[in-house]
């Protein structure tokens, strides 16, 4: 096979051939493996395979490049979607699994579930009042499909001082939802008691002087 080219101008440069092995190779993979995505991927692959053997030519060759381009474009934004969501399933799924529930709901429940000595119910739901919550707040990205790692995460720069429990909590919930551990009363009550003072936390923002360092 036939090196591929680099410049420090133009950076990597692989022939027709080569770019459609590691398209197929990066698209094939388990980050991609989605059923609505596997016509999509196959089709692009052969019009890739027919313009790189120059069994096209004239006009069609044009249209079929350019049809081509524009269905990869799309890809680019929905494909990072699907990345996403392949390795929330993997790593056990979305904390939200009710998106019509409010963290007031989630946190009665909780409340009950402690009541009731429902630990393992009793943590998943507080955190899941924290993760709505903070949805509402506008400090989670993309809430509905977000992981409790990648909630834990995204608020621990928010809330630095919480940044500990927070990832302890994110760890918690996996193990009890996933994980088929069980949770103690303590526990419980622990992130319920969390979820009670993220509730009333202010977010740490960048200062006004740091903003003022940025370069123009």
């Amino acid at each position: 096979m036939t090196p591929a080219n680099w410049s420090p101008q133009h950076g990597l440069d692989p022939t027709p051939p080569q770019a459609r092995e590691w398209l197929e190779k990066e698209l094939n993979g388990p980050d991609y493996q989605s059923s609505w995505l596997d016509s999509v991927i196959e089709w692009i692959l052969d019009k890739l395979g027919t313009l790189s053997d120059g069994s096209m030519s004239g006009l069609s060759a044009v249209v079929t490049a350019l049809v081509a381009l524009v269905v990869m474009a799309l890809l680019v934004w929905v494909l990072p979607k699907v990345r996403r969501e392949s390795r929330a399933a993997r790593s056990g799924g979305a904390v939200m699994e009710d998106l019509t529930m409010t963290a007031r709901a989630y946190r009665d429940r909780a409340a009950q579930a402690l009541r009731d000595k429902r630990y393992d119910d009793a943590v998943l739901d507080a955190f899941r009042a924290i993760a709505r919550d903070m949805s509402d707040r506008a400090l989670l990205a993309d809430a509905p499909g977000i992981t409790a790692h990648e909630a834990s995460v995204a608020l621990a720069p928010c809330f630095p001082d919480h940044g500990d429990r927070l990832a302890r909590a994110a760890d918690l919930f996996d193990a009890v939802r996933y994980g088929h551990r069980h949770a103690s009363a303590e526990q419980a009550a622990q992130i319920q008691r969390l979820d009670a003072e993220l509730a009333t936390a202010r977010p740490v923002v960048a200062s006004s002087s740091s903003l003022q360092d940025l370069p123009v």
